[in-house]
């Protein structure tokens, strides 16, 4: 484990423990200084709602001996939505720091999946179009960290038994937020059940829908559907009859959108799909499964999306492909939603992290951007926990604006790919798809590579670049 996000070491003898904070960071505060944070508001309790509350934890704390943190979830119980997502090398480092890749391994055959390789292959005739690579030519994973192919729900039991694990950590489901508001020192959450929250901060990481976004921070910053989705579902690897095609995972491109297996279990009994496709806005409606729905809409709704899928995808070239859409049920569509660049992400004490603030396109990356957000917006605010809050807002999001809005185009482009295409434009995406692969391989390298840790903070000491927490290792 990376021990760049260790938790506090004891004092050493003969250390001067007293002035230790300062020396990494910052003079103490005066008379004029705002109260540090110690009481903080997350709403929503996904992957960047988590990751703030225990990154924020580790940041404060020193600092805060009293700090409290509280995360709101509108659902009464953990989602089970969401399927399968990929966690590249940066993603499981940051989950490493935090300690929840450790109780992911806890999890056995469920804690997912090692994956060297996104394998790319035309969905038609079945040939290699290249890979995505998660380690080096020697078989090694940057940073030593591979990919991962996980359940979500995985994801989310690990991250919440590391909260248990935290003393000034807690999260309250069932509270959905309906409108916030703040005065001059404190900010305050109502809830649909009419209990309220203040704090002296809010963080608002209710993903791409986020009410914290639209009942206060930017309500002219709708989520808006970007024509494509997911259409996801598992399948037994034991009802599969035809030979995989692919060690861990692979994307099975067509001119009908492309088809992502993977497997998602350490023992490689089970299979996730989704078709990233195209599908009309007018048309999601129909496709809409809701709790206590009739079960004769639910299974209509089935049955009309693995037709889709049979129709898309059962003429591949690929045996396994055909047996997959042939074999598997229980289809689901979760529409892909995005936030347009530029919107706001704070206003006063509240500020965006996530989807929440830039919803986009998925990629291999997303999970680790949502970690990304998370620690370096804790760095910062660790960092101007003295000054008023819009410091450290407008602090990070200058250091984070330009990498999400490049990130934002580079999707944007990659899932235009996936629009239903004619036969000849279908050939030539083919054609082409290798040398892209090819083209992007430095730049994935280095994303591969990236670590919020060590991003340096404007007004930090030139060699205080990384988390305190290496700072202090060094120290003592």
């Amino acid at each position: 484990m990376d021990v760049g996000y260790e938790a506090t070491p004891p004092p050493s003898a003969g250390k001067d423990w007293a002035s230790f904070w300062n020396y990494v960071d910052r003079a103490p505060p005066t008379e004029e200084s705002d109260p540090v944070p110690r009481d903080i508001l997350v709403v929503g309790a996904g992957i960047a709602g988590i990751a703030a509350a225990l990154a924020l934890s580790k940041e404060l704390t020193p600092f805060v001996p009293d700090l409290r943190i509280t995360v709101y979830e509108r659902h009464d119980i953990l989602s089970t939505s969401g399927g399968a997502i990929n966690l590249t090398p940066v993603a499981q480092r940051h989950l490493d720091r935090l300690g929840v890749l450790a109780e992911l391994d806890r999890l056995g055959p469920e804690g997912g999946t090692d994956v060297d390789a996104i394998e790319l292959y035309s969905s038609r005739s079945g040939r290699s179009l290249g890979s995505v690579d998660f380690v080096d030519e020697h078989g090694n994973g940057f940073g030593g960290y591979k990919g991962r192919r996980v359940m979500r729900i995985a994801l989310s039991v690990a991250m919440l038994t590391v909260v248990e694990r935290s003393k000034n950590v807690n999260v309250v489901f069932g509270k959905k937020l309906v409108r916030g508001k703040e005065t001059k020192d404190k900010a305050m959450l109502y809830f649909h059940d009419g209990t309220t929250a203040t704090g002296d901060l809010v963080l608002g990481c209710d993903g791409v829908h986020s009410a914290t976004r639209m009942y206060w921070v930017d309500p002219d910053s709708p989520s808006e559907y970007t024509g494509i989705s997911f259409c996801q579902t598992l399948v037994d690897t034991k009802k599969i009859k035809a030979p995989v095609h692919f060690r861990s995972t692979s994307m099975n491109i067509s001119r009908h959108g492309s088809l992502l297996a993977s497997y998602c279990d350490r023992d490689h009994e089970q299979i996730f799909l989704a078709a990233i496709v195209q599908f009309r806005e007018e048309l999601l409606p129909h496709y809409r499964m809701d709790p206590g729905q009739d079960w004769r809409r639910t299974a209509a709704i089935k049955q009309a999306l693995r037709q889709e899928m049979q129709d898309r995808f059962g003429r591949s070239g690929v045996p396994c492909i055909r047996d997959f859409v042939n074999k598997a049920d229980d289809w689901m569509l979760y529409p892909v939603w995005q936030v347009r660049p530029n919107a706001r992400w704070y206003r006063g004490r509240v500020i965006l992290l996530g989807d929440a603030a830039h919803a986009m396109p998925p990629r291999d990356e997303s999970a680790a951007y949502a970690l990304d957000d998370a620690i370096l917006f804790s760095r910062i605010l660790a960092k101007h926990r003295y000054d008023p809050l819009t410091v450290a807002f407008k602090a990070y999001e200058d250091l984070r604006r330009g990498t999400v809005n490049a990130a934002f185009q580079v999707s944007r482009r990659m899932w235009e790919k996936n629009r239903d295409m004619g036969f000849l434009e279908g050939r030539l995406k083919e054609w082409t798809y290798p040398m892209q692969v090819r083209n992007a391989k430095d730049s994935r390298e280095a994303a591969w590579e990236f670590d919020a840790t060590k991003v340096a903070i404007p007004g930090m000491l030139s060699d205080q670049s990384s988390s305190l927490y290496s700072s202090e290792r060094d120290f003592l």
